[in-house]
C-alpha cells in the first residue's frame, strides 16, 4: 500500500465517554468508526455466535477454565464454547479480533475503539493513540443513568468491567492498558468536557498529518 492510512485508536474506562467521544471523532474527520464491526468479523471467521464471543471479549479466562475448557454463564472470567460445538479461547478471539482490525485499518481511515488496538496497530505511522478515563464517581453516574441501574450496581459493573480489562490486555500484550506512556494523549473527560475531548484528538489528528506531509511520508 503507497499510503498508510490514519488511525485514531481509543482506550477508555467503562462509562468515561469513551465511545461516544470516538464516534464524534470519526463524524468530525470522515473517518470510519470501528467497534461492534470487530466483535461481527471475528464472529463470523470463528463460526461462532455475537453474543456469545461478546461475553468473552477483554476477559480472560483462569487457568484452570483453560485447562477443562468449559462454559460457565454465571462467572465473567470463563470461557466459553460456541453454539456449533467448536470450542473459543481468550488468545483465539484476541487473535482473530488483531486480524480483523489490521485489515480494517489497512483500508480506512477510521477511529477503532477498544480491543486493545493501540498495541495490535503499533509502529504504524499515522496513528493517534488516546486513553480516555474519568473518576469512579462521574463514571458511576453516567452508567446510572444509562441503564437505570442503582449506583451500588453501577460500582460493581465498573469495577468489574476495569479488572477484567485489565488483567486481559496484560495477559495478552503485557502491557499496562492505563499506563498514560503507551498513548499519545490521556485524557480525564470530566475534568476536560467531551467537547474538548473531541477537539484535542482531532487536533492532534491534524498536526501528525501535517507533520508528516512535511516530512514527506
Amino acid at each position: 500500500m503507497s499510503e498508510q492510512r490514519t488511525v485514531v485508536t481509543i482506550s477508555r474506562q467503562m462509562a468515561s465517554g469513551g465511545v461516544y467521544i470516538g464516534r464524534r471523532v470519526a463524524r468530525k474527520l470522515g473517518y470510519k468508526y470501528v467497534d461492534r464491526e470487530i466483535l461481527e468479523k471475528a464472529a463470523e471467521q470463528l463460526g461462532a455466535d455475537r453474543a456469545a464471543l461478546a461475553a468473552v471479549e477483554e476477559r480472560c479466562s483462569s487457568f484452570l477454565d483453560n485447562l477443562v475448557k468449559s462454559f460457565n454463564f454465571g462467572t465473567p472470567e470463563a470461557a466459553f464454547v460456541a453454539p456449533s460445538g467448536k470450542p473459543v479461547y481468550d488468545r483465539e478471539v484476541f487473535e482473530t479480533e488483531s486480524r480483523v482490525i489490521k485489515a480494517l485499518a489497512d483500508r480506512y481511515d477510521c477511529v477503532v475503539v477498544g480491543h486493545a488496538a493501540f498495541f495490535v496497530l503499533r509502529g504504524r505511522r499515522n496513528m493517534v493513540n488516546v486513553l480516555i478515563h474519568a473518576p469512579e464517581d462521574f463514571r458511576i453516574k453516567r452508567l446510572q443513568e444509562f441503564h437505570k441501574i442503582s449506583a451500588d450496581q453501577a460500582r460493581a459493573e465498573i469495577l468489574n468491567a476495569d479488572r477484567q480489562r485489565d488483567k486481559f490486555i496484560r495477559t495478552m500484550t503485557k502491557m499496562e492498558w492505563q499506563d498514560a506512556r503507551n498513548y499519545h494523549l490521556s485524557v480525564n473527560s470530566q475534568a476536560a468536557g467531551f467537547e474538548n475531548v473531541e477537539n484535542m484528538i482531532v487536533g492532534l489528528v491534524e498536526k501528525i498529518k501535517a507533520d508528516a506531509a512535511c516530512n514527506g511520508i
